[in-house]
């Protein structure tokens, strides 16, 4: 009689064998290696590195969604610009946690468990571009736009990357570990992953200039006095940032310089009960059909913005959709706020927001639902740092 155990047997073995990498690699590995006292160089780099993939993975879910969400406003913008009236936003996904669980582990393997070879930009990457989006409008009593996200088998996925059998035999048995383990949920707390902030950031003190004095106060958008319309660069950054202030954007999460339409604001209600759903009321009245964005939807906005149809399509231009402290992290010059140069266009961060430097002392941010765009004073809103924005270039 044949014997049927040699798969499982082998499967089996691979799965101990990798447990231990695995729980370095989506755990606890200060726990493992001493973090905090180790004296080895090698193990303390390894550590880092680890808490920064695990720091990834365990924000993948929200990252997902917020990748999601950011793409249906941008939908909603182009179906409305080619004066399609939507009425309704309705989503379709079947984006689940087991999905997210493959993708982890096919990402690994793809790295063969290298460390050192994955960076937070490339995992994000990977991740959202195994999403395909099927949008279209449905006529009727209302016009609805439907869109449905649609993920890519896991099999598909593997026979696309390129993998032999050995490869996914590794591949699955990465999946059954994380998954039998339930290591995102029983570790997540031990990654630096802090919460979204909703309603903005307004710590801090010093002056707040209300947006909205100097400005035409509508929804346009001007790059006449851009100094180059045709690249994305700092000083057009930081004059589209001024328009937007001087304009009156307001502050709405997840929102990147697009105009807040009712159906868009309706959406934003669905996704974000918690977040926009407690300042509905304050929205509605203040902002609602006009622009809008949040802290880092500001600069994207920017990056995203079409110079021959002043439209915003999203993740256009090489601009990615990162938050605020993605931005940060993936900048190549940054620094500690002491260490700051007088250049304009610069980004400002701290936890969870960022901001734009104007020059002589000013930072345009949007700051929060009820301040929206506004400028503060760079010494007094307790900044962390200061980086080159990626993909944007500096004109010193």
């Amino acid at each position: 009689m044949e014997d049927k155990r040699g798969p499982a047997i082998i499967t089996a073995g691979l799965a101990a064998l990798l447990l231990i990498p695995m729980m370095i690699f989506t755990a606890l590995p200060n726990m493992f290696f001493g973090f905090e006292n180790s004296e080895s160089d090698e193990i303390i780099h390894m550590t880092e590195q680890a808490k920064v993939i695990g720091s990834v993975y365990v924000s993948l879910d929200n990252f997902e969604k917020s990748q999601i969400d950011s793409l249906i406003t941008g939908i909603a913008a182009e179906y409305e610009a080619d004066s399609n009236t939507v009425d309704r936003i309705e989503v379709n996904s079947d984006f689940e946690e087991d999905d997210l669980l493959w993708l982890i582990a096919i990402n690994s393997v793809l790295h063969q468990q290298n460390l050192d070879s994955m960076s937070a930009a490339d995992i994000r990457q990977f991740c959202t571009a195994r999403m395909t989006f099927k949008p279209e409008i449905l006529s009727g009593s209302a016009n609805v736009l439907t869109v449905e996200v649609q993920k890519i088998a896991p099999e598909t996925l593997m026979d696309q990357l390129g993998f032999d059998d050995k490869a996914k035999i590794w591949a699955g048995a990465l999946y059954e570990v994380l998954s039998r383990s339930d290591a995102l949920e029983k570790y997540k707390d031990h990654f630096d992953v802090p919460p979204p902030s909703y309603e903005g950031d307004t710590s801090g003190g010093g002056s707040i200039t209300p947006g909205g004095a100097g400005g035409s106060g509508d929804n346009a958008i001007d790059i006449s006095a851009f100094v180059s319309p045709g690249t994305k660069n700092n000083l057009d950054l930081a004059a589209y940032a001024v328009q937007a202030w001087e304009n009156g954007w307001g502050y709405v999460w997840g929102t990147y310089g697009n105009v807040l339409t009712r159906s868009l604001f309706d959406y934003k209600l669905q996704q974000y009960p918690d977040g926009v759903g407690k300042y509905a009321d304050f929205i509605r009245n203040n902002w609602l059909n006009r622009r809008t964005a949040d802290c880092v939807g500001l600069i994207k906005g920017y990056g995203w913005l079409d110079e021959q149809s002043l439209e915003i399509k999203y993740g256009t231009n090489g601009m990615p959709d990162y938050g605020a402290n993605q931005m940060y992290q993936s900048a190549i010059e940054s620094g500690t706020m002491d260490t700051m140069p007088e250049i304009i266009g610069l980004a400002v961060w701290k936890q969870g927001h960022i901001g734009v430097y104007i020059g002589n002392g000013y930072v345009i941010e949007a700051m929060g639902t009820k301040y929206g765009v506004v400028r503060t004073e760079l010494s007094k809103r307790n900044w962390s740092g200061w980086c080159k924005i990626p993909y944007i270039d500096y004109l010193e």
